[in-house]
This record gives C-alpha cells, sequence and structure tokens, in this order.
C-alpha cells in the first residue's frame, strides 16, 4: 500500500498558483484543470530520481484512464538544461514553469514532488520522491 505524505499543500486550493508556459505566458493553475483528477508532477533536470521517473510519467501519460490528467511543471532550473531534458524523454503532456517564489509559499522544498488535485484546485494527495506507473496507479485508485 502505497502511502502519500501529510504535507502542508493537502486539502488547499491551487487554483489561484500561476505557472508559466514554455512561451513565456502566465496561467492559472484553474485554467489547467479539466479533470476529475490532475496529477502534478514537478522535477527539475538536475534532479536524480527525477531522471527516473520521467520516464514511468510518459508511459503513464499515454495510458492513464480519460478522467485522469498529467502536467509537469519543471522548478529551479535553467532553459538550456531543461528543453534538452524535455527533448530526451518526450513526454506527450504539457510542461509549464513554477517560480522559486510561489514554491516557497505553498511549501514545496522537495524534488520531484507529485500532487494529485481535483477539478476544483484542492490538493487530494501530495507524493515527495521518486514514482513510478504502479504507484501512480495505486494512489489514483486510492482516491476513487
Amino acid at each position: 500500500n502505497i502511502v502519500t505524505h501529510n504535507h502542508p499543500l493537502n486539502n488547499k486550493r491551487i487554483n489561484e498558483m500561476s505557472v508559466t508556459n514554455m512561451k513565456g505566458q502566465k496561467k492559472e493553475v484553474a485554467s489547467l484543470l479539466k479533470h476529475d483528477i490532475t496529477i502534478i508532477n514537478m522535477w527539475a533536470s538536475w534532479c536524480e530520481p527525477c531522471k527516473k521517473e520521467m520516464p514511468e510519467f510518459v508511459t503513464y501519460g499515454k495510458e492513464m484512464p480519460n478522467h485522469v490528467g498529467l502536467i509537469g511543471f519543471n522548478v529551479q532550473d535553467n532553459p538550456e538544461n531543461r528543453d534538452a531534458f524535455i527533448d530526451k524523454y518526450q513526454p506527450t503532456y504539457p510542461m509549464y514553469i513554477l517560480d522559486e517564489a510561489t514554491m516557497k509559499r505553498y511549501k514545496i522544498y522537495n524534488i520531484p514532488t507529485t500532487i494529485f488535485v481535483d477539478k476544483q484546485g484542492k490538493v487530494l494527495k501530495t507524493y515527495v520522491g521518486e514514482l513510478n506507473q504502479q504507484k501512480i496507479e495505486e494512489i489514483i485508485r486510492q482516491i476513487q
């Protein structure tokens, strides 16, 4: 049984959090939440566990159930390394940039952190550390 983490984000709403898309445009997280559950994975190109879990997320992203969405938030990175990482792993889901001030405000201190969010922007579960496809599926099952 996968144990998710007791995190300050749990049960908080993040719909007003703002992120930047790869073209530099600001987006409110609320506009990205199109599924019953959206998985938001926070990663960085320099993070070793992120390199291990990214292929798992890419695979999951291709075969996830219809009611689940997947988004990546790149953090604490430089553009060249970020772009090289995306080129290497070829995720088919959208990527956004989360700035450091927002990370601090929401108490996101460890990378990778993955949050599971409902359509209204409420964080249902938080997982700190490396995930794989099996763990992701297990957490989605726990939510339903």
